[in-house]
C-alpha cells in the first residue's frame, strides 16, 4: 500500500538538494523532499559559522534561481588567489577584475537561510530518514517520528552525501580514496583586512587554504596527516596560531583569533555509475573530492542545474537521465582530476618535483590575468 504518489523524490535536505527543489518550482510536477536534520533557519551573528566559495558560474545559476539577491550582502568576493609553497622559490596570483571577481566566499547558514525563505515547507519531510527502497516499483519507506509513509516517485534524485544511504539501498558502488588527510576548518580573526584575496598555500604536511569573509576574517582549511591534526586540534589557542603563523606566514598580518575548530577525514568517493533509473546521484552522493580546490558544491551545483533543464526538456524518463549523465561526464571527470592531481603533484616526493612545482608557480604568475 502506497500513502502517496509524487513526481520526484529528493533525498537529502542539504545546499544540493534544498537548490534542486528550487530549481523545480516552476517545473509543474510534485516533488517532495526527505531531510534527516529538522529543516529550520540557521542564521545568527557567528564567528564560527561556516563557509563556501562560489565560482562565477555557481552565481550565475543562483541568480536564475532568485536565491542571489539575498545572499549578496552576505559575499565576499575573492578578486586574488594567491598560491605558494612552503620551502620553494615561486609563486602564482591570479587577478579578477572590478566588475568580475574570481568568485565569492558565503557563509553556509546565509545560503541555507535564503533558500529555506524560497522553499515550500509542505513539501518538505523532516526530520526524517529514509529506511527501504523498492527500486521495482521505485517505493520509498521512510521514517518520521513513529510515523512511516510509503511513497511512490517516477524520479528519485539522491542528494544525500558521501555516505549516501540511497547507494547503499540501491547495491550500487563507489571508488573510495583516501587521502590518509584530516582537515580542520575554523575561522581565523586577522588584525588586517584580507583585501578580497584567497590564499592557498602547500606545506610539506598539506594544502592551507585561507578565504576572505566578511569582517576581520578569513577561513581556513587546513590539511594535515592525521596524528599531526589530531596534536595539533589539541593546542590551546595561541599554540595554535603560532603554528599556524609558522606554516602560513604573515602575507595576511598576524593571526589574533581562532574560532571553533572541527576536523574531518579527507577522502575521493566517486560513483562510476550514477544513474540507475529511476534513482539519479547528484552532488556529494555522486562525486566527493578533496577540498583544495573548494569545487565540492560548484560542482554539484551544475549537476543540479543540467538535471533541472534535463528534466523540463525530456521529462522524467530513463532516456533522459542517460542525456543528463552524458553531458555531465567531461565536467565531473575534468574537475575530479584536477582536484586529484593537485593533491599528487604537491605531496610528490619525487626526485625533482619540488623544482617542477616551483616553476610551474612562476609560469602560471606570468601567464596569469
Amino acid at each position: 500500500m502506497v500513502d502517496e504518489q509524487v513526481d520526484i523524490l529528493i533525498v537529502g535536505g542539504g545546499l544540493t538538494g534544498a537548490t534542486l527543489m528550487l530549481a523545480l518550482v516552476n517545473s509543474g510536477l510534485s516533488v517532495r523532499l526527505v531531510e534527516a536534520k529538522p529543516f529550520a533557519d540557521k542564521v545568527g551573528v557567528d564567528f564560527d559559522a561556516r563557509t563556501l566559495a562560489l565560482a562565477p558560474a555557481s552565481v550565475r545559476i543562483l541568480k536564475m534561481l532568485k536565491v542571489w539577491p539575498l545572499l549578496a550582502e552576505h559575499a565576499t568576493a575573492i578578486d586574488t588567489i594567491h598560491v605558494s609553497e612552503q620551502r620553494r622559490f615561486g609563486s602564482a596570483s591570479l587577478q579578477g577584475e572590478d566588475i568580475d571577481p574570481l568568485g565569492f566566499v558565503v557563509e553556509m547558514q546565509h545560503i541555507h537561510h535564503a533558500l529555506h525563505q524560497l522553499l515550500s515547507p509542505q513539501q518538505i519531510i523532516a526530520p526524517a530518514s529514509l529506511c527501504a527502497f523498492d527500486a521495482a516499483n521505485s517505493i520509498a519507506t521512510i521514517t518520521t517520528g513513529k510515523r512511516e509513509i510509503r511513497l511512490q516517485a517516477r524520479l528519485v534524485v539522491a542528494a544525500d552525501g558521501a555516505d549516501s544511504q540511497m547507494r547503499k539501498l540501491c547495491n550500487l558502488g563507489a571508488e573510495e580514496k583516501d587521502y590518509e588527510q584530516h582537515a580542520i576548518v575554523a575561522n581565523i580573526g586577522l588584525t588586517r583586512s584580507h583585501q578580497h584575496c584567497a590564499f592557498e598555500r602547500f606545506t610539506p604536511s598539506g594544502p592551507l587554504a585561507l578565504l576572505p569573509m566578511t569582517g576581520l576574517r578569513s577561513s581556513l582549511v587546513w590539511s594535515l596527516p592525521p596524528n599531526d591534526a589530531a596534536r595539533i586540534m589539541g593546542m590551546n589557542e595561541q599554540d595554535f596560531l603560532t603554528t599556524l603563523q609558522r606554516a602560513f606566514g604573515y602575507r595576511l598580518g598576524r593571526f589574533i583569533k581562532v574560532g571553533q575548530r572541527a576536523l574531518f577525514p579527507l577522502r575521493q568517493v566517486i560513483m562510476p555509475k550514477q544513474v540507475a533509473w529511476p534513482v539519479v546521484f547528484v552532488g556529494n552522493a555522486a562525486h566527493t573530492l578533496h577540498p583544495v580546490a573548494g569545487q565540492g558544491f560548484n560542482l554539484g551545483l551544475r549537476d543540479v542545474a543540467l538535471l533541472a533543464q534535463c528534466i523540463t526538456r525530456e521529462g522524467l524518463n530513463e532516456s533522459m537521465l542517460q542525456t543528463y549523465q552524458q553531458t555531465r561526464r567531461h565536467d565531473q571527470l575534468a574537475i575530479t582530476r584536477c582536484t586529484d592531481g593537485l593533491i599528487e603533484l604537491f605531496t610528490s616526493r619525487l626526485p625533482g618535483a619540488g623544482i617542477a612545482r616551483g616553476a610551474g608557480l612562476i609560469a602560471l604568475d606570468n601567464t596569469a590575468v
